[in-house]
């Protein structure tokens, strides 16, 4: 018997280092998959960031050449200086119109001449010294040799927006023409762009100061400044607010709001400059760094004059990786259970009995929480896009909340030739396509419209506050074009998108507009080439 005793516990000792180190194996091999799971996450969230962020410039630049043509035009037809100074006038208030809050102001160096369209005095630039020539702006363009340039971005604490200026050196080596931007829209992209919860996002140009990021306070502060320059500009924005007067609300309501964005921006720094540093010095890798009080994945893309640092709660990257640990360390403990069970069947078969059947119960209601959650997630797993029963939701929604004289533009959208890719490329690069023409169209709307990836290559665009059909034809159009475009760039095949448009008022229903809008698009796919028809 004392035999038998000893014989069962060497078994058992030998069974529970067997389970140990198998599950050290394991928990060593999915660990180090795990990790490049989650680099390439993050490279992807990086590289997706800043594709949407050329968008947004190329944008930008798109609307710069309008100018430059608007004033190619005026010069050949009116060359003198006296007259164009009064076109740039006359224009201001039609680009305003055009650009929106983009737009803040054009100016130019003609014949020896610096005209503009504010109305400023120009005696004032006289009495100040300014000469345009010496200016960033008309430096930066000569440097460009013809190319469109942006100057350093900076933060307008007045204002509270970032601005930047673009301009264009012109073939006769000498005229400059200029175009003040404000820098919105890459802000609103930042905040839209929300994938991992609590993940933040920082875009900076090449002197480090941030254009772009999840928390406005960073807005116009430098991340390659020295912590000596940080920690001046705080006491810079002290003095200000104790020089402003409190009687004038709005300045020193502004006053309050740059100071404690200077407190804010170098608390920042003075926590993260080493986990910066390390960032830096591992360009397009992912690394874990400690930031608020909490363990991050951080990883800093570098393209160009501009850079995007993209900054996950490892919570939260986990959470969104279950199926690459959870699930096989999970198999893989069944696996081990069923072994150990075996071997020890005849000293606690029913404890171990217990114990599989309430692990095997556990592993059920996991699956179905995971099913849940699944079934009630809202987006798009390939896209980021609204999915079907979310976008359908919204749509309602906005209905119901509609003004009787507001109006609105229904699209439906379908991919030409995409099962050719799907056969010739395979499905792998069908995806990639699929993924780059929604990156085209959430670059092509704005934050107050809709967009979904209804299923396969079919997605559906709601456009707010217009019934002008010419909106949503131009909308497909830029669309196919940045789709052509980009495709391209990456190397990569490119299709085109047919689409058919219905508008949309107080009251209609989702299934009668969407019937309404697929019969627009059943005509406009007649050609197979980027077709748009509307219904009504």
């Amino acid at each position: 018997m004392e035999q038998l005793k000893k014989s069962r516990g060497r078994k058992l000792y030998g069974a529970v280092a067997v389970f140990l180190a198998v599950n050290l194996a394991a928990v060593i091999i999915i660990g180090v998959r795990e990790a490049a799971v989650i680099n390439r996450r993050m490279q992807q969230r990086a590289e997706d960031t800043a594709a949407q962020f050329e968008s947004v410039m190329e944008n930008y630049r798109h609307s710069f050449r309008l100018f430059v043509e608007m004033m190619h035009n005026e010069i050949k037809s009116s060359p003198d200086p006296d007259s164009i100074w009064d076109f740039l006038k006359g224009i201001d208030s039609t680009m305003l119109e055009i650009e929106g809050d983009t737009f803040d102001g054009l100016y130019m160096y003609y014949q020896g001449r610096y005209l503009y369209s504010w109305d400023t005095p120009y005696s004032q630039y006289e009495e100040t010294g300014y000469v345009a020539t010496e200016r960033p702006w008309y430096k930066d363009a000569a440097a460009g040799a013809g190319e469109i340039v942006f100057t350093p971005p900076y933060m307008s604490y007045a204002n509270h927006y970032i601005l930047t200026t673009l301009s264009q050196l012109q073939p006769d080596g000498e005229t400059v023409f200029a175009y003040d931007i404000k820098m919105g829209d890459i802000q609103r992209l930042v905040s839209s762009m929300e994938e991992y919860k609590k993940e933040e996002i920082l875009i900076y140009d090449k002197n480090g100061t941030v254009i772009g990021s999840t928390k406005e306070d960073y807005l116009g502060g430098s991340l390659l400044a020295s912590m000596d320059a940080v920690s001046g500009a705080v006491e810079a924005a002290r003095a200000e607010l104790e020089a402003a007067d409190p009687a004038d609300g709005e300045q020193y309501s502004k006053a309050e709001e740059q100071l404690r964005a200077a407190e804010v921006f170098c608390s920042f720094r003075q926590g993260f400059q080493p986990e910066f540093d390390r960032l830096a010095g591992a360009e397009s890798e992912t690394v874990c760094v400690p930031l608020n009080g909490g363990r991050y994945y951080g990883l800093l893309l570098g393209a160009g004059d501009y850079h995007f640092l993209v900054l996950v709660p490892v919570l939260s990257m986990l959470t969104s990786t279950l199926g690459y640990w959870l699930v096989p360390l999970l198999l893989l403990e069944l696996l081990l259970i069923y072994v150990f069970s075996r071997i020890g069947r005849e000293m606690k078969n029913r404890e171990l009995k217990s114990a599989y059947i309430e692990l095997g119960q556990t592993q059920k209601r996991l699956e179905l929480a995971l099913n849940a959650a699944q079934k009630a997630a809202a987006i798009d797993d390939l896209t980021g896009l609204m999915n079907f029963k979310s976008f359908r939701s919204q749509m309602e929604s906005c209905l119901e909340q509609m003004e009787d004289e507001e109006r609105g533009i229904l699209i439906m959208i379908d991919g030409d030739h995409f099962k050719h890719i799907n056969d010739r490329y395979g499905h792998s690069m069908g995806d990639e396509v699929i993924k780059l023409t929604a990156q085209m169209i959430i670059g092509r709307i704005r934050t107050v419209d809709l967009a979904s990836r209804l299923h396969g290559d079919e997605f559906a665009i709601f456009v707010s506050n217009t019934a002008d059909y010419t909106v949503a034809r131009g909308i497909i159009g830029d669309i196919n074009h940045s789709i052509a475009k980009e495709a391209k760039r990456r190397n990569m095949p490119s299709i085109t998108i047919s689409a058919g448009a219905v508008v949309a008022k107080r009251g209609d229903s989702y299934a009668a507009l969407a019937k309404a809008a697929d019969t627009a698009l059943y005509s406009a796919k007649e050609t197979h080439n980027g077709g748009f028809a509307y219904n009504g």
